[in-house]
């Protein structure tokens, strides 16, 4: 299992897309990618990686989800992909 804990969410109004940022544990994400958005043990919706950002802080991965998710992210969400 991989998950993203969020500890970051920007929106970009010019943008289609948040970027989310935070501490990856496990394997590598690709874009395409499905992940599970979950409120501590409860899945609250489904999101697909758009965009990997490369100039990430050091340890941490920011990846790009569609817009209407943005209410659904927060810090302390994890984004799953079993």
């Amino acid at each position: 299992m991989t998950r993203l804990i969020v500890e970051n969410v920007h929106r970009i109004p010019s943008r289609p897309w948040v970027l989310v940022t935070g501490r990856l544990e496990g394997d590598q994400l690709s874009i395409g990618d499905e992940l599970t958005v979950a409120h501590g043990e409860f899945p609250v919706a489904t999101a697909v990686i758009r965009s990997i950002e490369l100039h990430s802080p050091p340890g941490k991965t920011t990846i790009a989800i569609d817009a209407d998710l943005a209410d659904s992210v927060r810090d302390g969400v994890a984004l799953i992909r079993d």
